[in-house]
Parts: C-alpha cells; structure tokens; sequence
C-alpha cells in the first residue's frame, strides 16, 4: 500500500520572512571570479620567480633542471603511472584533488631537461584557466619571443628567466593550457 504525504505551511521558522529586496547573486559570483583570478596571480607569479633557480613550486619543488635525475623524480611521485604513448621522454603525473600536474622529460644522462605544469583540473579558473596573454603583459610584461605552434594551433609566450626560460603555451581558448621550464636557447 503506498503512502503519500501531503506538506502544508511554511518551510520558513515562526516569524521568518521572505526577503523584500533581490538577492545579490551577481556580486557573489563577481567575489568568487575575483578570488579564483588573486589565486591564478598568487599561482603564476609562484611560477616566475621559482623558474630563476631551474625549478617549479608545489609537488615538483626541490627538483631542478639539469640537476636533478629521473631516480628522484620517482622518489618524489612514484614511478610514473602514464608514460606518454607517442614520445617515451616524459613522465606524466595527473592533477589530482586540487594537487597540480607535471610531467618530466630528460637528458641523455636522465637529468631533468624539461618540466612541464598543467595546473589543476578542478576549479581550473584558480590556476591556469584565468591566465589569458593580457594576464601574462600585465604581470609579466611583454614575452622575450612569442610563437606560434601550427601543429596544435597554439600560441607560446616566452619569458627568459636567467639560465631558464618558461614557456607558456596559449589554447584556442585564449587561457594558458600548460607552462613548460627548460633551460634557455
């Protein structure tokens, strides 16, 4: 036999009211887009200024170009769960819960030559998908050379930085896909 319930009344407490003026959505929303674009800066800048010693922040800190070998990325992510299928050269690690990507390529020798950032998968507009090329002019200033990429239809802004520079290569979408650090030409 199935029962059926019928509400009756107000969801709202004893003397609750319903609010007589609109509720500010839109000033939400533009305090959350504000936060997700200081952490994007936050992240960037993090990025610039650890790319002078040869290395990036977060997980990948501590691990340097041309210093460091493929022994200690493994000691620092593991063995790398997903080699690439089309170039055997890099070591991949996905983003996971909020932890950013990276993948590693090597010299003959297996010291690193190149470290790559994807940035984070979830909540992307906190990192790299609210970093645009006017983000990169404005808190960058203009790249030392910019690129096209016909291959993948990218755009590659570099920024020397000392020995190093980084590479930020540009979607379609006009945000920053990923950031490579190799030491520089």
């Amino acid at each position: 036999m199935a029962s059926a319930f019928i509400l009756t009344g107000s969801l709202l407490g004893a003397g609750a009211s319903l609010p007589t003026e609109p509720v500010e959505a839109a000033s939400t929303m533009d305090s959350a887009s504000a936060i997700a674009k200081d952490h994007a800066l936050t992240t960037l800048h993090e990025i610039h200024n650890k790319a002078f010693s040869g290395e990036m922040p977060y997980a990948a800190m501590g691990l340097k170009i041309n210093e460091n070998t493929q022994k200690e990325v493994y000691e620092t992510f593991g063995p790398s769960p997903e080699p690439s299928n089309t170039d055997e050269t890099f070591d991949y690690y996905h983003a996971e819960m909020g932890q950013p990507g990276f993948a590693f390529a090597y010299n003959d020798d297996k010291t690193i030559s190149q470290i790559r950032y994807f940035g984070t998968n979830v909540e992307r507009d906190h990192n790299l998908g609210s970093i645009t090329p006017n983000v990169l002019g404005n808190q960058l200033g203009s790249a030392d050379e910019i690129r096209h990429i016909s291959s993948t239809n990218e755009i590659n802004y570099i920024y020397k930085t000392g020995n190093y520079e980084l590479q930020f290569i540009v979607g379609e979408n006009q945000t920053v896909d990923h950031i490579n650090l190799l030491e520089a030409k």
